[in-house]
């Protein structure tokens, strides 16, 4: 065989690798760790890279390169909603640019990834327990949807929270699955109660190529009507 068709039929077979349908990976995966691996360390290798596979998506991506900068150049005060292993240097992130950052998770083990005494164990639907209204700036709600918060009664009212906590002009980033979750824009106190925005020079709506992640920009409308 000539060098020039081995090294195509080596790059036909890497293509197949990567053409491979991720759950089928995910599969061979969890036949071959079942058979050869205990328990408790595939339970640690499955974290370990869930973890490092979420921090290299295009979407986590945006969030630390374009995302987290424009925050910061809004200034004032963050939430950041949802701790995990690879949200953990968010809030020094924010911190690096000028913004005070504060996190909550329902979840008291996720505390150790929150930002440093500025971090609740609480849900965001009752975040009105530990905040004052108009506390935040910037709310970053990425991920939530269908992750937690997984009715449209729950989502109104992590809403409906973020829309109190917000100040006079304040900004939600939310991020969500179109595979998880119904659109937020059908959701109503994200329709009566913001208006579709943009960070300057983003898009107020972001995709992604083969993903099913997008990223969507309000702004708080403060009117007199109440919330629901």
């Amino acid at each position: 065989m000539s060098v020039a068709h081995q090294e195509r039929s080596q790059d036909f077979g890497t293509v197949c690798v990567r053409d491979v349908d991720e759950e089928a990976r995910n599969r061979l995966w969890r036949r071959a760790a079942r058979k050869f691996l205990p328990g408790h360390i595939r339970r640690r290798l499955h974290m370990w890279f869930g973890d490092l596979w979420i921090s290299y998506r295009k979407d986590r991506r945006y969030l630390d390169r374009e995302l987290i900068p424009a925050v910061g150049r809004r200034g004032g005060r963050a939430l950041f909603i949802g701790c995990r292993k690879y949200t953990k240097h968010y809030p020094a992130l924010l911190a690096a640019h000028g913004v005070e950052c504060w996190t909550i998770d329902v979840d008291p083990f996720a505390a150790r990834w929150g930002a440093p005494k500025r971090h609740v164990i609480g849900d965001i639907q009752d975040a009105l327990d530990h905040w004052n209204p108009s506390s935040f700036d910037t709310i970053i709600l990425n991920g939530v949807f269908g992750f937690g918060l997984n009715s449209v009664q729950n989502q109104n009212a992590a809403l409906r929270a973020c829309r109190l906590l917000l100040t006079e002009g304040g900004c939600l980033i939310l991020g969500w699955n179109t595979d998880r979750c119904v659109d937020p824009s059908e959701l109503s106190n994200l329709r009566n109660h913001f208006q579709r925005s943009s960070l300057p020079g983003l898009a107020e709506r972001q995709t992604f190529a083969n993903s099913t992640h997008v990223y969507g920009t309000f702004t708080a409308e403060f009117t007199a009507a109440e919330v629901e």
